[in-house]
């Protein structure tokens, strides 16, 4: 695996990792300003998985969680390796 490959894979884990958490203080903190639920559509897809944390024990949830975050950093390596292919079209070899 390449370098920006882990580049992408920790700006997926930093990304969902945030969004999981701000989540889980808006929920705790009802004054708190509310994400547009497109910004976790967009930038953290397997998000959607966050629902089945709602009635899980502390445990599951932890485990559902980072699965879900884990999740997220392999889509954005997948990502990064899909551009870096794309790239490399272009050029001869």
């Amino acid at each position: 695996m390449k370098k920006i490959d882990w580049l992408f894979a920790g700006i997926g884990l930093a990304v969902a990792s945030f969004l999981t958490w701000h989540a889980y203080y808006a929920n705790a903190h009802r004054d708190v300003a509310q994400i547009n639920e497109y910004i976790y559509i967009v930038f953290f897809p397997p998000s959607l998985g966050l629902m089945a944390t709602e009635n899980a024990s502390k445990a599951g949830q932890v485990f559902i969680v980072l699965t879900v975050v884990s999740a997220n950093g392999f889509l954005y390596c997948l990502a990064g390796k899909a551009v870096r292919h794309m790239l490399r079209l272009g050029e001869e070899r």
